[in-house]
């Protein structure tokens, strides 16, 4: 419950948590399944317990409990010391601000694909989005960029998302970016087009090691797909 006792983590689990007002992202229903799965484990444990003591005494202190439900220290230190930095792409005001470039005359749009989530959308093939994500200072040998998807099991794209960042200690200002001072961190292709018969905001991780970094470009690219896809 670590998330839960300051306002800012309140606000990671109303922003990262959720992807709507009422559907958890794909790592609030791990979250949620493993609590059920201890609840179920602990359960068939004390049932057990029960059996072999015939009663029904309740939890002793002589017995080994299973393993609690814990969140990795990794995650818990990035709450506890603030090192968590979230931009909002659903909302038009709230984003631009972090665009660096992007053509949103022809390319890109705020509005939504599927009632109720909203966010940045595009329907040709090679457009590009460049958004600014500054990194607050920490002690932690990596950091994880999450960068949150909206996948669905009809007319979706594929899309390649970089990760790139300016040389030595620079800032991302516009100059370094166009003039090509910068170094490739990593590179994804995803594909938003999956089986299963449900619109849902996925949560994609990409592993950032450079720790003298003090903001880091998230470069989108839409990708052609074999077949072509119809929008």
């Amino acid at each position: 419950l670590q998330p839960l006792t300051s306002l800012k983590q309140r606000q990671w689990l109303k922003s990262t948590y959720f992807a709507d007002a009422h559907h958890p992202t794909q790592l609030g229903h791990m979250m949620a399944a493993q609590v059920v799965g201890f609840w179920l484990k602990e359960e068939e444990f004390w049932s057990e317990h029960d059996a072999e003591e015939g009663s029904a005494a309740g939890p002793s202190t002589q017995e080994s409990l299973p393993l609690p439900l814990v969140l990795p220290q990794d995650v818990a230190d990035s709450f506890a010391l603030s090192h968590i930095t979230s931009i909002d792409l659903r909302n038009g005001t709230l984003a631009q601000p972090w665009i660096l470039q992007g053509n949103f005359s022809e390319d890109w749009d705020f509005g939504e694909d599927v009632p109720g989530k909203p966010g940045l959308i595009s329907t040709k093939v090679g457009a590009r989005l460049v958004v600014k994500v500054p990194i607050t200072k920490s002690p932690l040998k990596s950091r994880t960029v999450n960068v949150g998807l909206l996948k669905s099991y009809a007319n979706m794209g594929i899309v390649s998302i970089s990760l790139v960042g300016p040389p030595q200690q620079q800032s991302c200002n516009a100059a370094a970016f166009v003039g090509g001072h910068t170094k490739t961190l990593g590179t994804l292709k995803v594909d938003c087009m999956w089986s299963a018969k449900a619109s849902v905001y996925d949560v994609v991780p990409l592993q950032l090691k450079w720790q003298h970094l003090t903001c880091v470009w998230i470069v989108f690219e839409v990708l052609p797909s074999t077949p072509s896809r119809s929008t």
